[in-house]
C-alpha cells in the first residue's frame, strides 16, 4: 500500500554527528511504510547523495536528491563576525539539470563561500536554481526567522527574492510542527504568507533520527559533537519529535494547517525524476601523436622500454607476457589511464623526483616498460591478473609513491595540465570504531573514565572490529559489557558504532576528470584547503571518474636525500634500480635486527623479532616478511611454520603434490594471493583470471560464491584425477590461508624499497642515518633512537660514526657528514625555524665562519634570527667552539643583540642616505662580562630542552658501569623482549603521574629516561609503597613486566603507516641505582639468543666453563625460547659459578657481547620448559 505522505527534510549520518540516520535504514523505512519516495538533504553538503540514489533506485524507491544548504545572510565572499548566522534553505533536485545545478551550488558553498560552514547566497542560486525545487526551510530558515523577528517587511522582501528566482512553481512554503514555542509563533505567518502570495504548502519534519526511540541516541552523537556531556543544561539538543513520523502522526501534527501540505509532498514526489547515466569513462583524452591511438602508442611506448632493457630482440616469454597485458588493458579501454600514468611519471623522473609503485598494479610488466616500477614482475610470479582482469572487470588501480617534497609538485603539473578544475582529491570518511564508540558515548554520559578504560582495553586493535565481534571473542568483555551498570554505555555504543564522525581528504587518491569536477560530483575543501571530491573512493569510480592514487613517502624523500649525499662525498652516483639483491653484509644487517630508519620495518617491536628470526638470507625470503607480519598470519602460526621451515627447525610439508610448484618457494606456506591463484589453476584447472574471482570470493567470505567456486574447484580437480573427498579436504586447508594471504606485487614492491635502504644503510651508513635524522628531525624520540642505531651500526660495521653537535660554522639546514662525523642540522634545533637557519647559512657563505657571538648577531639578519633563536642556539651547544662559555653567552646577549641591531640600523641608514660616503662606523667591541658556568646537569637539560635529547653528555653516563652490569634491558631494546618477559632497567625519572585507586591505594606512572629513550613505567600499588619518593630527576633501579603502551598503540603516522609500537614497564620493584650495586651479587645471569636455545654444542662448552671457574654464584640462563618466548631458569647447584673475567671473555665468545650480567635475582624451585641434560 502507498503511503500518502513523502519525507522531504531528512538528515543522515552524512550531517556528521548531527543527523542520526543510516541510508540503507532510510530506504528500507521506505520500503516497509510504502513510501513511494524518499529525500535526502543533509546540511551543506552531498556527501551521501550517491548512496541514495544507488541504494533507493535499487529498492524500487525515488531518491529525491537534495540539500538543506546554508545561505549568507549578503554575499558568499563576505566574512566576519558582523555577517550573522548563516540561514537555512531546503533545496530538492527535481532531474538532472538540477541535480547537476546542486553539484555548482554546494561545491562553491564550499569553494567560495565556506566561513564556519558551507554558504551559498542569492548570487550563484539565481545562476544554478533551473531543475531545482526550493522549500523555504525550518525555523532557521531567512523567511520564519525574520517574520519572527519583527522584521517583517525584510521578510517578505526576502520571500519575493526567492520567489523572483525559483518562479511560483518551484517554490512551496515549508511547513513543520515540533511542538517548539518558535514553530507555533511562526508557521502560521507562513501560511498566511503563501495564501497571499498564492503558494503551495509542504509539510516536513526535519527527521533527524529514524525512530523516535533513537532520540537518546541522537542527542549522544550532538554531545560528542560539541564535546559536552547529556547533562549539561545549556547545550544544543533536540527533542523526541525529529524522527520519521507516520502519516498519521503527521496529520495529527498539523492538524490546524491545510491538509494539502501533506498531499503536497507527493506531488513533489513525482516531479522528482532523477535519471543519472553515470559509469561511462569520464577519463581525460590524453594527445598521441599524429597517427596514433591510444593502443598504438601505449604499445609503442612499451616495446621501445622493453627493447632499452632486454635489447631488440624480446625473448619469447616477455613478449607473450606483454601482448597479453596490452591486449587486455585494450579490452578494457584503459590504454588512455596507462598513457596519463606514463605521462605524470616520465615528467616526475625529469624532475629527479623518486618514486616507487606499489599494491596489484606492480604486477605489470607494462607499468616495467613504462618506468613506472622498477623490476621485471615475471622475475617474482606476479600475475597480471590480480591487476587486470577480463572476468572481473574494475578500473585499474595504480598505486605511485612520490617524495613527500614532490608529491604536490606532481599534483601541479596535473592541475596545469588538464585544468585547475578537472583535478582535485578523494574524500574520506572517520567512523566511529568500536573503542572509539565506547570512549565517546562514555564520555557524554560521564561514565567514569576507570570504568571506560576496563573495556576498551579489552578491545583488539584489529582494524574494523566491531562490538558484536569483540562480544564473541572475549569472554572478559562479555562479562564487563554484562554488568548493569554498563547496559547504557554498550547500548548506545552499539548503535551509533560505525556512524560518520568526520570527513578529511584520502592520503593519496587523487583524480582526474574530462571537464570540471563539478559536472560529475560535488566537491569540498578540507581544513587544509584542499579541494577533493564529497564521494569517496569506490564511488567515485562508480560515477566514472577514474582513481589515481599518490601517496608522499617520507622514506622516499630520505633516500633521495642520501643518494644525494653519497653523491657529494663520495663521487658515486647510485641508481636504486641497480642496487644488487645478492648482497651478504645487508642481509647480516638485517639478521641482525637494525632496522631502525628502514621502510615498513621499524614500525614495530615484532616486526624485529622476525627479522632476527626469519635472518633472510636472500630477497625472496625478506620480502616475505610483510606479507607474514600481520595478524592473520601471526594468530594462525603461519609465520612461526614459515620460520621453522626456512631454518630447518621443520620440515617442509605439502598439503598436495599438485601444489609443490606453487609453494617452492615459501616452504609449503601459503603466503601470497597469486599462489591461491596458482592453485587453483594447477590443481582445478582455473584460468587465472578465474583464479582471481576465487581467491577474492574467499578474501571477501562471500558465501554463496565461494560456495560456487568450491563445487567449480572440486569439478576442476577431479578431472585432473583427485577424488571428490580430497578435493573437498584441500579447499577447506587454502581457504583460511587466501583470507591471510597477502598480495605478493606489493610485499615484493615495498620490500624493494626496505632493501635498498638496508644497503644503503650497510654501505653508506654515515650518509644513510644522516638523511635519516634530517627527515624525522621533528621529532626528537626519533633522533634519540638512531643515535643509538649509530652506536650499534658502528659496532656491527666495526667503523666510527660520531653525532656532533650543533655548531653556527659548520652546521647546515640538515645533518651532513664529514669523515666519520654526523654534524647536527640546525633543522633540529626547537626555535629555529627555516627563516632563521637560511640567515644564518646566508651570513656564513657571504663573510665566512662566524668570529664571535657578537660577530654572529651582527651579520645575520636579527628580524629572523630572533633572540629566542639565538639562546636556543647557545644552549644547544652551536657557540661552544667560540669565545665564552653558554651562561657567559645567555648573560650577555641582551647587551650584544642591542649594539648588533643598531649597527645594523646604521649599515641601513648609510646605505639609504643620499650623501652616504660608504664607510662604515666603527662597532663598538662587547666583552663578554663574567658569569659561573652552569654545574654539568644544568648544562645538559638546557641543552636537551632545545634538541628534545642530549648531545654532549648524558646525566646517566657516570652510572654507566652500574647500568651495563646490572640491567638486561634498555629503552630501545625492550623491544627484543617478548610481552610480559621480565627485565631490569635503570633510568632517571623525567615525570611523575600520581595516582589514587578507586580503593584508595597510592600507584604512579613515571616517565624513564635511560642512555638510549625513555619509556612509560606503571607502578602498581605494591612496589608504590617501597618504592621511595618518586620525584623528577631521582636515578632509579628498577625491575618489571614488558607489556605495551596502550596510550600510544597503532598510532599513525602522517603516510597513514602504523607507527612504532610503543613498549611500557610495570614495575615490581624501584630501588636508588646506587643501592642495586650495593647489594650483594648472587648470581651470574646468561643471555642465550633464540638462534643458540638447541645448540647442543655451546651449551656443553658452557657447562664446561662453569665447572673450570667454580665459585658462589648461581648461574641463571635467560633462554630466548621460539616456542615458549622468555625462560629464565637457575641451573643446578653444581654449576655455581665465581665472576671472572675470563668466565665473561669466554661466555660472550659463545652467546654475543653483553650476554653475561652480574644479577641479585633469586630463583626458587626451577620452573623451565627448556632442559639439556642435568644442566637446568
Amino acid at each position: 500500500m502507498t503511503t500518502e505522505f513523502v519525507h522531504l527534510h531528512n538528515h543522515s549520518e552524512y550531517s556528521m554527528l548531527d543527523g542520526a540516520c543510516r541510508i540503507e535504514d532510510m530506504v528500507n523505512w521506505a520500503v516497509e511504510n510504502g513510501a513511494p519516495a524518499v529525500a535526502l538533504t543533509d546540511h551543506g553538503n552531498m556527501f551521501g547523495a550517491w548512496e541514495l540514489y544507488s541504494k533507493a533506485t535499487k529498492a524500487g524507491v525515488n531518491p529525491i536528491v537534495g540539500c538543506e544548504v546554508y545561505v549568507a545572510p549578503g554575499s558568499r565572499h563576505e566574512r566576519g563576525k558582523g555577517q550573522g548566522s548563516p540561514y537555512h534553505l531546503t533545496l530538492l533536485a527535481e532531474d538532472a539539470t538540477g541535480y547537476q545545478n546542486l553539484l555548482k551550488l554546494i561545491s562553491l558553498g564550499y569553494t567560495e563561500g565556506f566561513y564556519s560552514r558551507p554558504r551559498i547566497d542569492m548570487e550563484i542560486l539565481r545562476e544554478y536554481h533551473a531543475g531545482i525545487i526550493a522549500l523555504t526551510g525550518c525555523i532557521q530558515g531567512q523567511v520564519p526567522q525574520l517574520l519572527c523577528s519583527n522584521r517583517r517587511e525584510e521578510g517578505i522582501q526576502n520571500f519575493k527574492t526567492l520567489m523572483e528566482i525559483m518562479g511560483k512553481d518551484n517554490l512551496y512554503v515549508e511547513v513543520q510542527n515540533h511542538y517548539i514555542d518558535k514553530e507555533l509563533e511562526a508557521y502560521p505567518v507562513m501560511v498566511q504568507l503563501a495564501k497571499e502570495f498564492n503558494l503551495p504548502l509542504v509539510a516536513t519534519n526535519d527527521c533527524h533520527y529514524l525512530r523516535k526511540s533513537d532520540h537518546e541516541m541522537h542527542d549522544v552523537l550532538l554531545c560528542i559533537q560539541t564535546k559536552k556531556t547529556v547533562n549539561e543544561q545549556n547545550r544544543l539538543r533536540f527533542d523526541n519529535h525529529f524522527y520519521f513520523k507516520s502519516v498519521d502522526e503527521m496529520r495529527e501534527a498539523l492538524k490546524d494547517y491545510p491538509p494539502e501540505a501533506i498531499s503536497n509532498t507527493l506531488a513533489i514526489a513525482n516531479r522528482c525524476n532523477l535519471e543519472l547515466n553515470y559509469g561511462k569513462n569520464v577519463m581525460p583524452e590524453y594527445e598521441v601523436p599524429e597517427g596514433h591511438t591510444n593502443d598504438s602508442y601505449l604499445r609503442e611506448l612499451c616495446y621501445q622500454g622493453l627493447q632499452e632493457k632486454y635489447g631488440t630482440e624480446l625473448s619469447e616469454p616477455i613478449r607473450q607476457r606483454l601482448d597479453y597485458e596490452l591486449d587486455t588493458i585494450s579490452k578494457t579501454d584503459y590504454s588512455g589511464y596507462f598513457l596519463i600514468v606514463w605521462d605524470y611519471v616520465k615528467y616526475a623522473h625529469k624532475q629527479g623526483y623518486p618514486l616507487s609503485a606499489r599494491g596489484s598494479a606492480a604486477s605489470s610488466l607494462v607499468l616495467y616498460a613504462l618506468d613506472v616500477i622498477t623490476f621485471n614482475p615475471m622475475d617474482y610470479d606476479c600475475l597480471f591478473e590480480r591487476f587486470l582482469n577480463l572476468e572481473r572487470i574494475s578500473p585499474p588501480d595504480i598505486d605511485i609513491d612520490f617524495a613527500d617534497r614532490a608529491r604536490e609538485h606532481v599534483i601541479n603539473y596535473l592541475r596545469n595540465k588538464y585544468g585547475e578544475d578537472s583535478v582535485g582529491k578523494v574524500a574520506t570518511f572517520a567512523t566511529l570504531g568500536a573503542k572509539a564508540a565506547i570512549k565517546d558515548v562514555g564520555r557524554a554520559l560521564e561514565v567514569p573514565l576507570e570504568d571506560v578504560e576496563k573495556l576498551t582495553e579489552l578491545i583488539p586493535s584489529t582494524p574494523g572490529i566491531t562490538l558484536d565481534e569483540v562480544l564473541e571473542q572475549i569472554p572478559e568483555f562479555q562479562t564487563l559489557a554484562d554488568r548493569p551498570e554498563n547496559k547504557e554505555l554498550m547500548d548506545l555504543s552499539k548503535s551509533v558504532e560505525g556512524m560518520k564522525r568526520h570527513v578529511s581528504c584520502h592520503a593519496s587518491a587523487l583524480v582526474v576528470s574530462n571537464g570540471p569536477l563539478t559536472n560529475y560530483v560535488p566537491l569540498f575543501k578540507d581544513k587544509h584547503d584542499q579541494v577533493a571530491t564529497q564521494f569517496e573512493g569506490k564511488t567515485v569510480e562508480d560515477v566514472g571518474i577514474v582513481k589515481f592514487d599518490s601517496l608522499g613517502l617520507r622514506s622516499l624523500t630520505e633516500t633521495y636525500d642520501c643518494l644525494q649525499m653519497i653523491k657529494a662525498n663520495h663521487g658515486q652516483e647510485i641508481k636504486l634500480e641497480e642496487i644488487p639483491f645478492d648482497d651478504e653484509k645487508t642481509y647480516s644487517l638485517l639478521s641482525k635486527g637494525l632496522i631502525n630508519g628502514l621502510f615498513q620495518l621499524e614500525a614495530s617491536p615484532g616486526m624485529y623479532r622476525v627479522v632476527t628470526q626469519l635472518k633472510p638470507e636472500n630477497f625472496e625470503q625478506f620480502s616475505a616478511i610483510p606479507a607474514l607480519y600481520r595478524p592473520g598470519p601471526l594468530e594462525s602460526g603461519m609465520m612461526q611454520q614459515f620460520i621453522d621451515r626456512k631454518n630447518k627447525l621443520k620440515p617442509v610439508e605439502h598439503i598436495h603434490t599438485s601444489v609443490k610448484d606453487a609453494l617452492k618457494n615459501t616452504y609449503g606456506v601459503c603466503v601470497y594471493q597469486e599462489q591461491v591463484m596458482q592453485i587453483a589453476r594447477d590443481m582445478a584447472g582455473f584460468t587465472l583470471g578465474e583464479a582471481d574471482i576465487l581467491r577474492s570470493a574467499m578474501g571477501k567470505k562471500d558465501v554463496a560464491l565461494l560456495e560456487a567456486q568450491r563445487d567449480k574447484f572440486i569439478e576442476g580437480a577431479g578431472k585432473n584425477g583427485i577424488d571428490k573427498k580430497e578435493a573437498k579436504r584441500i579447499f577447506d586447508l587454502i581457504e583460511p590461508f587466501a583470507r591471510y594471504a597477502f598480495n605478493k606485487s606489493h610485499t615484493v614492491a615495498y620490500s624493494m624499497l626496505a632493501y635498498r635502504m638496508a644497503y644503503l644503510k650497510t654501505h653508506y651508513p654515515h650518509e644513510f642515518m644522516a638523511s635519516m635524522m634530517t627527515g624525522e628531525a621533528a621529532d626528537s624520540s626519533k633522533i634519540t633512537r638512531y643515535r643509538t642505531e649509530c652506536k650499534k651500526l658502528a659496532e656491527f660495521l666495526e667503523i666510527e660514526i660520531n653525532l656532533i653537535p650543533p655548531d653556527v660554522n659548520s652546521s647546515r639546514r640538515e645533518f651532513t657528514v664529514d669523515g666519520n662525523d654526523i654534524c647536527f642540522g640546525l633543522v633540529a634545533v626547537k626555535g629555529v625555524g627555516d627563516n632563521a637557519i637560511d640567515a644564518i647559512v646566508d651570513a656564513r657563505e657571504q663573510g665566512g665562519s662566524f668570529r664571535s657571538l657578537q660577530d654572529f648577531c651582527e651579520r645575520v639578519d636579527t628580524k629572523q634570527v630572533n633572540k629566542r633563536a639565538v639562546e636556543s642556539l647557545i644552549l644547544s651547544g652551536a657557540f661552544d667552539a667560540l669565545e665564552g662559555h653558554r651562561a657567559q653567552h645567555i648573560d650577555n646577549l641582551d647587551n650584544i643583540m642591542r649594539v648588533a641591531q643598531n649597527a645594523q640600523a646604521e649599515r641601513d641608514r648609510g646605505q639609504m642616505s643620499l650623501f652616504g660616503d660608504g664607510e662604515e662606523a666603527p662597532v663598538a667591541t662587547v666583552t663578554l662580562t663574567d658569569a659561573p658556568e652552569y654545574d654539568p646537569l644544568e648544562r645538559l637539560m638546557r641543552e636537551k630542552e632545545q634538541l628534545g635529547f642530549y648531545v654532549s653528555g648524558h646525566p646517566l653516563e657516570e652510572y654507566s658501569d652500574i647500568i651495563e652490569n646490572y640491567t638486561s634491558a634498555s629503552t630501545q631494546t625492550l623491544v627484543e623482549h617478548r610481552i610480559d618477559s621480565e627485565v631490569d632497567v635503570a633510568g632517571m625519572i623525567t615525570e611523575v603521574k600520581n595516582i589514587i585507586t578507586k580503593k584508595g591505594d597510592s600507584m604512579a606512572v613515571i616517565g624513564l629516561e635511560d642512555l638510549e629513550g625513555a619509556i612509560e613505567v606503571v607502578i602498581f600499588p605494591d612496589a608504590y609503597k617501597t618504592a621511595g619518593e618518586l620525584v623528577e630527576g631521582r636515578v632509579v633501579w628498577l625491575r618489571g613486566k614488558v607489556n605495551v603502551n596502550q596510550n600510544n598503540r597503532n598510532r599513525r603516522s602522517e603516510n597513514g603507516d602504523t607507527e612504532r609500537e610503543e613498549r611500557q614497564i610495570q614495575a615490581n620493584r624501584v630501588i636508588d641505582i646506587e643501592a642495586v650495586s650495593g647489594q650483594q651479587t648472587s648470581a651470574l645471569e646468561v643471555t642465550i639468543p633464540e638462534s643458540d636455545v638447541e645448540n647442543v654444542e655451546k651449551l656443553e662448552r658452557l657447562q664446561e666453563i662453569a665447572r673450570a671457574n667454580k665459585g658462589d654464584l648461581d648461574l641463571i640462563l635467560r633462554l630466548m625460547s621460539p616456542r615458549y618466548g622468555e625462560v629464565i631458569a637457575r641451573c643446578a647447584q653444581k654449576y655455581s659459578v665465581a665472576y671472572e673475567p675470563q668466565v665473561v671473555e669466554q661466555v660472550e665468545g659463545l652467546f654475543g657481547k653483553n650476554c653475561v650480567k652480574p644479577s641479585n635475582r633469586t630463583i626458587r624451585g626451577n620452573k623451565s620448559r627448556t632442559s639439556h641434560m642435568d644442566f637446568v
